[in-house]
């Protein structure tokens, strides 16, 4: 039988965004909250959004530059050391492969963070969303029957 996972507190949420989230269900809430709650979670997901991609760029940028970095130190050492070793390390060729693959790979669980962020806060809209429709539905029923 496979186990569900737990449903993530408003207060862990808020924790790990760092902002104050609306709860997921809210009953009886004007369409004026409601709306409100929708804007902040729209503000949200543009920074995130934002945030993600500048973070990949810049991640990436760096990854390089630190391999070839780190590639130009290991070769300099080596021939300053012996130049004989140069011709006799064909050992280190899967390292200097598995180095440049070390950035991409941090920055790759880094941006999966930020889409399980960006999934909740449009798994949070569509519910404000749909409350903000009942709500405004609600209203114009009590208009019509008045």
């Amino acid at each position: 039988m496979p186990e569900k996972s737990p449903k993530k507190s408003a207060a862990t949420m808020k924790r790990e965004l760092g902002i104050a989230l609306p709860k997921m269900r809210a009953a009886g809430k004007s369409a004026a909250t409601i709306k409100r709650e929708f804007a902040i979670i729209e503000r949200e997901l543009r920074r995130i959004n934002d945030l993600q991609w500048t973070f990949a760029k810049r991640m990436l940028k760096f990854g390089f530059a630190s391999w070839i970095f780190g590639i130009s130190c290991f070769f300099s050492i080596l021939i300053s050391y012996d130049s004989t070793l140069l011709s006799a390390s064909p050992a280190a060729t899967p390292l200097l492969i598995i180095a440049a693959a070390v950035p991409i790979v941090i920055t790759a669980t880094v941006i999966r963070k930020f889409n399980a962020k960006i999934k909740y806060l449009e798994r949070l809209r569509k519910t404000l969303l749909v409350e903000y429709e009942r709500a405004i539905l609600k209203r114009v029923n009590h208009i019509i029957k008045t």
